[in-house]
């Protein structure tokens, strides 16, 4: 496994021993919130600070929500999450179950609907935060309103500069040829699929 934050070969751990090191004079703590590591002592990650500080605007009584905020509230509401994943995350549907599955047993640190840390409240499928972290997005339906939130979603990964890979129902019958194809760019160069 790499470290969270260099990057280095890290055994099982999730930090290399040098960051440890750095855990232990307080320069590398977790968010409160998410529990991953970051560089600083700051008690929530960016992503979290700005999911609290998006809230606490949403509590003011002129705030006007996006339309991808809607969007996103409605199909969080009407697919609920109850496929168990064998790192214990629940997820909305059998493909998204295979996904994780498959991080988890690649050794692949990922969390499962993370905020996207743009302005708007965005949330992704799957995000890693190694390498050059990268969101991933599993497309399985296609009705109209369906694929109306999946184009507002691609500009905001687009618009924001954000590494999005794009998953279909194609490329999960294919997982173990399509995943290290598109993963690669992303991860540590040290990083290995074995």
């Amino acid at each position: 496994m790499a470290c969270q934050i260099c990057e280095n070969k890290s055994g099982f751990y999730p930090l290399c021993k040098d960051c440890f090191k750095l855990r232990d004079d307080g320069k590398i703590t977790k968010c409160q919130d998410c529990g991953i590591w970051k560089k600083d002592n700051k008690p929530l990650c960016y992503e979290c600070w700005l999911k609290k500080n998006k809230s606490e605007q949403k509590k003011s009584t002129n705030y006007k929500f996006t339309e991808i905020e809607e969007e996103e509230g409605s199909f969080r509401t009407k697919f609920e999450a109850t496929f168990r994943t064998e790192d214990g995350h629940m997820v909305r549907s059998k493909a998204e179950q295979i996904i994780d599955n498959w991080l988890y047993h690649k050794g692949i640190v990922h969390g499962y609907e993370r905020r996207v840390p743009i302005e708007e409240e965005v949330y992704c499928d799957f995000f890693i935060p190694l390498g050059q972290k990268v969101w991933i997005e599993f497309w399985g339906l296609e009705e109209e309103k369906y694929l109306k939130r999946k184009e507002l979603k691609r500009r905001f990964y687009e618009q924001n500069k954000k590494n999005l890979i794009e998953l279909t129902d194609k490329d999960i019958e294919n997982l173990d040829d399509v995943m290290p194809r598109k993963l690669r760019p992303y991860l540590p160069p040290t990083f290995s699929f074995d």
